[in-house]
């Protein structure tokens, strides 16, 4: 989406999916352009382990996902859906309190 650069991004909701995948969805508006939905889609692996996300941080990660795309300049003119990887996880997923505590001592 090319445009100011003032895009609204807002959470609509999530749709749970086969083998406990979860699609979050996202409804994008900028001035002068159309309105647009993206989805993220997080794996089922990442909901398990000692590093699972949370249902709750998973509409986070997804959010920091389709802003960062955003800033890259995804495309307008074509249905928008990505599949989070590992490594996007680490990279949007909002810092625990905890661990912030234990740095400022």
């Amino acid at each position: 989406m090319s445009g100011n650069g003032a895009y609204n991004i807002r959470y609509v909701g999530f749709e749970s999916l086969a083998d406990a995948r979860r699609r979050m969805e996202y409804a994008i508006t900028a001035q002068g352009l159309p309105p647009r939905r993206v989805t993220v889609e997080i794996p089922a692996i990442a909901f398990s382990g000692p590093n699972r996300v949370s249902f709750q941080e998973s509409a986070a990660i997804g959010y920091e996902k389709v802003r960062q795309e955003l800033a890259a300049g995804i495309a307008s003119d074509s249905a928008v859906a990505f599949v989070l990887t590992a490594e996007d996880i680490e990279a949007y997923r909002p810092r625990r309190r905890a661990a912030t505590s234990a740095k400022k001592t």
